[in-house]
């Protein structure tokens, strides 16, 4: 691949990097911004007068374009990502008031409350407006979850700003809502919100949410229950809402998680049949025309039944461009159509970039397209059986490849039998697609459905069954790996230089990977050391429970009252990710229990440790030194 064939890239290169440099180094001022703009464009005119020379000219204007796309992104995260805070008028927002909010996706239930994602409109004082997308919690009342997205309420309450993590390494959800331009919270009592009635707004994403429910009702009606229905409404529809936590951890454990997001797959299948049922519109230009419009528009609205996922939506895209390419009569080429998509998202939504489905979705298609013919070359089966197993096996290898250092570095895990799992629920999941699509086509005869419903049932439960299987068989997962941001990049760099090498085959690339291979086995050996001689003590801040750690070079115990393995969804939460990222093994003893050894000495609520005493209270300890 020659990427001086892309011009594109030339604009979506620096546009990234401007969106990274806009996450990570912000200017909050939009003023100090430009002046740092139109300092850079009088520089860039200076030089342009002083001399006159083309290649000079040439070049000049190459990295003004440049520049004007590294802005262009860093200007879009400013917009989308810090400019929203400095719009909020604390004083008011946190008092408690009255609010107009219209629901944007409709209500989940939660174990005490019903999430209601929204968007607030006015207060009291109608001079103040806002615009943002608030989470609301509703107190349990069956009435909430019976409205849907565009219905209007008119709510009292609180709010607040998301609060970030107490805990060390702990998921930052208050960053994770905030990509998706959310940064208040607030809960509603019962008696503090009414239905606004006859107030909807009426929007693409409200009716494909109504297809959405009302799909996933089919799929109920015609037989499935349980585990089958949550994991044929999440791999046919995006709507997960059901899956349960341990059935997401298996498929996860046999390395198969991307099964249950609707992705490029799902749209192909789609594609496929109503290419097949639209053939006859074909024979003109004219009806061929339509054809394509009605693809289209087939593609986005299933798009957008299934929530837009970074998946989806890069998978609709691609499709688009192959359908603008054959109505143009021009060929697409893949990286053409990778790239140009990769660019328009990021346009539309540059936060996208940090989003870990996103990243994965457009890895795994970059991994197979680079990949899969090379490792296809290796073997070369003499019947059609062998020749498709060994296509799946260079797929799942292709994919892979670039997808495991972001896996590892978010996950820190890694299936043992990915190429075992593949195998199977790659073609299952295929039928099951076909099988599902035919049945809700089929949902208006009750005796069709219910056939089709019993066909798809069976085999969501083959599936489900042999993945559980894989997840039980010996060292199926690896856990509790842990690297460096900074290791994630050196494994992409001897990716890409493996890439030449095979192109180019000069013995200086092979040389240049020994070298990026030396300095990832250096910054993990200098992180070991770091981990071994780690020494701390950590307060948990735990709602409900207590939770002490002391930490010595790679050894802890962990004090607490109600916390006492690594299975406890609370350890799980709060503290799982920090023992991972330090390499850290407890030891778990109950609070009020005495405990010594080399290190540490408890008696009572004192804790020797490190030439310091600790004494602990209920939810917190001070230290005194010895």
């Amino acid at each position: 691949m020659n990427f001086s064939h892309y011009p594109v890239l030339k604009a979506l290169l620096p546009y990234i990097f401007g969106i990274i440099l806009g996450y990570f180094l912000p200017i909050h001022s939009l003023n100090m911004l430009f002046c740092i703009l139109e300092l850079f464009f009088c520089c860039a005119i200076f030089i342009f007068f002083r001399q006159k020379r083309g290649f000079f000219l040439h070049q000049t204007a190459t990295f003004l374009m440049l520049f004007s796309f590294c802005f262009a992104g860093y200007l879009s995260v400013f917009f989308r990502f810090h400019k929203n805070v400095e719009k909020l008028n604390i004083e008011k927002i946190t008092q408690k008031q009255t609010w107009i909010a219209e629901i944007k996706e409709p209500p989940l239930d939660r174990e005490k409350s019903f999430k209601v994602i929204a968007k607030l409109y006015a207060v009291n004082d109608t001079s103040y407006w806002i615009t943002h997308k608030v989470i609301l919690y509703f107190q349990k009342d069956s009435a909430i979850k019976d409205y849907e997205t565009g219905d209007k309420l008119i709510v009292h309450t609180r709010l607040a700003f998301i609060e970030p993590p107490k805990n060390p390494y702990q998921f930052d959800y208050s960053k994770f809502v905030k990509m998706k331009g959310i940064y208040l919270t607030g809960y509603v009592g019962k008696q503090y919100w009414k239905y606004v009635e006859g107030e909807k707004t009426r929007s693409i994403r409200k009716y494909a949410s109504y297809l959405q429910r009302f799909l996933s009702e089919k799929l109920i009606s015609s037989g499935l229950s349980g585990a089958e229905y949550s994991v044929a409404a999440a791999i046919l529809l995006g709507n997960d809402e059901t899956l349960e936590p341990e059935l997401k951890a298996s498929y996860a454990a046999a390395g198969v998680s991307h099964i249950l997001c609707v992705s490029g797959m799902h749209v192909g299948v789609i594609f496929m049949i109503l290419n097949f049922l639209l053939l006859p519109l074909g024979a003109s230009v004219k009806s061929n025309t339509i054809r394509n419009i009605l693809l289209l528009f087939a593609i986005w609205l299933y798009a957008n039944i299934t929530g837009l996922s970074p998946s989806v939506t890069r998978a609709a895209t691609m499709f688009s461009f192959v359908l603008v390419g054959k109505f143009l009569n021009r060929r697409s080429n893949i990286f053409h159509s990778l790239f140009t998509s990769l660019f328009i998202l990021l346009i539309i939504n540059p936060l996208l970039l940090f989003n870990v489905g996103f990243q994965l979705s457009y890895l795994a298609v970059f991994g197979i397209v680079l990949f899969q013919e090379k490792i296809a070359q290796w073997v070369h089966p003499k019947t059609k059986i062998g020749n498709y197993v060994w296509n799946l096996v260079t797929v799942s290898v292709a994919a892979q490849i670039t997808t495991a250092p972001v896996a590892i570095y978010y996950f820190g895990q890694f299936p043992n039998y990915f190429l075992l799992a593949n195998l199977f629920v790659i073609p299952v999941s295929f039928v099951m697609t076909i099988t599902g699509v035919t049945t809700l086509a089929f949902s208006f005869s009750s005796f069709i459905s219910n056939a089709l419903g019993f066909l798809l049932k069976f085999e969501v439960k083959v599936m489900n069954e042999a993945i559980a299987f894989i997840e039980h068989l010996p060292g199926a997962l690896v856990t509790e790996i842990s690297i460096h941001f900074s290791q994630v990049i050196l494994l992409y760099c001897i990716i890409l230089i493996i890439i030449f090498l095979s192109k180019n085959k000069k013995k200086q690339l092979l040389f240049l990977v020994l070298i990026v291979m030396n300095i990832f086995l250096f910054i993990h050996t200098i992180n070991i050391f770091q981990y071994k001689h780690h020494i701390e003590a950590v307060h948990y801040e735990i709602p409900k429970s207590a939770a002490f750690q002391f930490c010595y070079q790679g050894n802890a115990i962990l004090f607490s009252d109600s916390i006492q393995n690594t299975q406890d969804k609370r350890y799980q939460f709060n503290i799982q990710n920090h023992d991972i990222k330090m390499h850290i093994r407890n030891t778990f003893v109950r609070l009020d229990k005495d405990f010594e050894n080399l290190f540490l000495c408890k008696k009572g609520n004192f804790i020797y440790f490190q030439d310091r005493i600790y004494v602990l209270e209920k939810n917190r300890f001070t230290v005194q030194d010895r």
